[in-house]
């Protein structure tokens, strides 16, 4: 028999489940605006974690959760620097990025070696003394 502590507890457990959700929702937008914003600025997005997490009111929507997520992102691969992701719902509010050096894509290493590039077996000996590789060519 079905009685008001069985309910009750359904209650919360339901209610538990649907927070869940909602704030699951809202980190896969977060993400999704924090993979878009990084791609614009050709950037290597690393990861997206939820910081903060508060119920509040939220203008012209009601009652809403208003959440700040970190994100890491490379500008070459080795270094993580961290920008800070602002929803107001489901809503981009704000990202927050800090200042970063530029990747000099000019300075990137040449491949050498066996496999591509010059005094590879892929690549034609025609093609090392068109001045496609700095130095190096067998």
């Amino acid at each position: 028999m079905l009685n008001l502590t069985d309910l009750i507890l359904g209650l919360v457990v339901c209610g538990i489940a649907a927070i869940f959700w909602q704030l699951r929702q809202i980190s896969e937008i977060a993400e999704f605006h924090a993979k878009r914003v990084c791609q614009k600025r050709r950037l290597q997005w690393v990861s997206t974690a939820r910081v903060r997490a508060r119920l509040g009111f939220i203008a012209g929507q009601g009652l809403g959760w208003n959440t700040r997520y970190q994100c890491e992102f490379s500008t070459d691969g080795m270094n993580r620097l961290h920008a800070t992701v602002v929803m107001s719902g489901k809503k981009l509010k704000d990202v927050e990025m800090p200042f970063y050096p530029e990747p000099e894509w000019q300075e990137v290493p040449l491949s050498k070696g066996r496999i591509g590039g010059c005094g590879g077996g892929s690549a034609p000996a025609s093609s090392c003394s068109s001045g496609n590789c700095s130095s190096g060519c067998k």
